[in-house]
């Protein structure tokens, strides 16, 4: 159950932010095992989920990006706005944990970089795993329909100006875009919608805990 205000804290870094959300994994009893990692675009959830992945055994990362949907799929529009909502496949990722929920192990699909698509069943959760880290932009959106799934919800709170030019550097450092320019202007174009998408939606309303992230 969401509570009706969520606990809201600063974060110095990963292994802070990572210590923090373990903290309140722990005040609950029993300690939830499903939980979400939300924020912007460049609002560090890749690396706060690996930190805090790092600290529990057995613990699982699932990304969000496994349910890209794949490029076959897309037009030459959906292709341009690959990130957006409609671009990923809500009602697998939401089948799919609740089979988790109810099974208690499953396989989830990662993200292949090199090919630039979903790679079916590449993650394993074993029913032994401690914790299953979730994390993504849309996990607590309304319209997809799944925050009552997690046993605990993150919302990484972000400066956007801070996050676009972090989603720039990335872009450009993963061969994205072959230029500064063109790495910050899909950045500012394509990434900061999306931003806007999920601060629109107030989904840190439909959080337990609240981490400012750090510049």
């Amino acid at each position: 159950m969401i509570e009706d205000e969520a606990m809201t804290t600063s974060s110095g870094g990963p292994e802070a932010a990572a210590a923090t959300i373990l903290d309140g994994l722990r005040r609950r009893t029993p300690m939830p095992r499903l939980i979400a990692i939300v924020g912007i675009p460049g609002s560090g959830k890749s690396t706060i989920a690996a930190a805090l992945a790092a600290s529990v055994p057995g613990a699982v990362v699932v990304p969000m990006d496994g349910y890209h949907l794949p490029r076959s799929a897309l037009t030459a529009d959906g292709l341009a706005r690959r990130g957006a909502p409609d671009t990923f496949d809500p009602d697998a990722l939401r089948a799919d944990l609740a089979s988790l929920r109810e099974h208690g192990h499953g396989l989830f699909p990662a993200f292949d970089h090199a090919v630039k698509d979903p790679e079916p069943d590449a993650i394993s959760v074993p029913a032994e795993s401690p914790l299953v880290i979730v994390e993504g932009l849309y996990l607590l959106l309304r319209s997809w329909r799944m925050a009552h799934l997690f046993d605990f919800r993150v919302v990484l709170e972000c400066d956007v100006e801070t996050a676009v030019d972090r989603v720039a550097a990335r872009h450009l450092a993963c061969g994205l875009e072959a230029t500064p320019e063109a790495a910050y202007h899909r950045a500012d174009t394509n990434d900061r919608r999306n931003a806007g998408v999920v601060l629109a939606d107030d989904c840190a309303s439909r959080a337990d805990l609240v981490i400012r992230s750090g510049a």
